[in-house]
């Protein structure tokens, strides 16, 4: 039953790699749309990320950090 337990140990390589490819996607999907709210909140006058962490939880504070000024040519 040797060859059962080498089949079953490859399967389990390849499924934990496609898992971690999902799980890598996951994360970097997660701080793109991170970046991009904390971009576009002072555009559109939505709340920053600071005050929609603060709602989430009062003992989680985040430091407000200014972006920097773009000047439009």
């Amino acid at each position: 039953m040797s060859w059962i337990g080498f089949i079953l140990v490859i399967l389990g390589i390849w499924l934990a790699f496609k898992v971690a490819g999902v799980v890598l996607r996951l994360i970097v999907t997660v701080l793109i749309v991170i970046a991009a709210y904390w971009w576009l909140a002072p555009v559109f006058g939505w709340p920053t990320l600071g005050e929609v962490i603060y709602v989430l939880g009062p003992d989680v504070r985040l430091p407000e950090v200014a972006l920097p000024e773009l000047r439009l040519p």
